[in-house]
């Protein structure tokens, strides 16, 4: 019997040799205009994004709780996170949008002095999601559906809950980046009851939706970028002291419920890789390999016992600015090198963006979906 996509992951990320590899658009996302010629190039309808995916060969599925809460402050003015979303004031009391790292704008909890203070901020609660419903992150409500109709109609895929939920990009958005560093040294009654007040939200977060979604999913997905592409943008210790005992409890809620851990992180993370493996991290996605001490054959013979790698594919030169012989030549590259002996999913390190030529899209999920390489002995 052939091999489901959902089949492949699973068989990739327990460790086992699949070839192809299995592939995916980067949490199914596709920039308007790209995906406006890739769906004309294959003949779909102007909004079939389903089909576009199977298209392409992705074996992944994406989805998010419906939010239900308090009505969210919109602002045409700004960027926004997503193309085809408006920017809005997040459930955090921040802007969505491009703007963690940047100080151009208000920060909620700049001027807080007291863990007073940072306890009386508005939190967000996790009521305000309904877990039994769920859509792609760039749905409107109304294309929410039934956790249950959901998880059927991609019963093929594999499925992944959840997303971007940092804790500390988050700390960055609420106090700016240059108080929220410098908390890190000085302030850490601060920062330890910050991340105390985002660490319940996510855990009554997830724990929600790991409960509803029982049978439903294959992942619990997680995200947070900590590092540059030179290094860590914290030292070790601060890492390790404010944030890791985050991720020991949330990859733990998946665990509990028999559930796969995915973490997004962009950057030089290397440093932690073996923090992570240890809390319970499973799959690591983005592998930046253009970033320090990520290069791709150290990553595997280093971790590749006991992680599985997503992502490696480079949008910051190779698909935008690369001919089609290159981005073909990496695929391979890549394969071989994190794909061997099972672990790795191949795909962008980020979305697919307006900047990649259409041609050097066809042929990286051409040749993803052909390549197979030399067989491990």
């Amino acid at each position: 019997m052939a091999m489901t996509p959902r089949d492949r992951v699973l068989a990739a990320v327990k460790g086992d040799p699949v070839s192809p590899a299995p592939s995916d658009v980067f949490e199914n996302g596709i920039h308007p205009k790209l995906e406006k010629m890739l769906l004309s190039h294959y003949g779909l309808a102007k909004d079939d994004h389903e089909e576009l995916l199977r298209a392409l060969g992705a074996c992944l599925r994406w989805a998010r709780p419906l939010y239900v809460g308090p009505k969210l402050e919109e602002d045409l003015s700004r960027e926004p996170a997503y193309p085809h979303q408006k920017a809005i004031r997040n459930i955090w009391g921040t802007w969505d949008g491009w703007a963690t790292y940047y100080d151009g704008i208000d920060r909620p909890l700049r001027l807080a002095e007291t863990v007073a203070d940072v306890e009386a901020y508005r939190w967000p609660s996790a009521d305000w999601f309904d877990y039994s419903r769920v859509g792609w992150v760039w749905n409107t409500s109304d294309a929410y559906v039934p956790m249950a109709r959901w998880a059927a109609a991609s019963a093929d895929f594999a499925r992944v809950a959840g997303g971007w939920n940092p804790v500390f990009c988050r700390i960055m958005d609420l106090y700016g980046m240059e108080t929220g560093l410098m908390h890190l040294a000085a302030r850490p009654d601060l920062v330890h009851a910050t991340v105390d007040q985002i660490g319940q939200f996510l855990e009554k977060f997830y724990l929600r939706l790991a409960s509803a979604g029982k049978g439903h999913y294959d992942f619990l997905a997680f995200g947070d970028d900590f590092a540059s592409q030179r290094s860590l943008l914290l030292s070790l210790s601060h890492w390790r002291s404010y944030f890791l005992p985050v991720w020991k409890r949330l990859f733990a809620i998946a665990h509990e419920h028999g559930l796969k851990t995915v973490l997004h992180s962009c950057g030089s993370v290397r440093s932690v890789l073996a923090d992570l493996i240890e809390a319970g991290l499973d799959v690591l996605q983005v592998v930046q390999v253009t970033s320090a001490g990520m290069e791709p054959a150290e990553l595997k013979r280093e971790f590749g016992r006991h992680l599985t790698f997503y992502g490696g594919m480079d949008t910051q030169h190779i698909m935008p600015s690369g001919r089609p012989s290159d981005v073909r030549r990496e695929t391979r590259r890549l394969i071989d090198i994190l794909g061997k002996g099972g672990r790795y999913i191949f795909s962008t390190v980020h979305f697919l963006m307006d900047d990649v030529p259409l041609e050097n899209a066809l042929a990286m999920y051409e040749e993803a979906k052909s390549y197979r390489a030399q067989p491990v002995f």
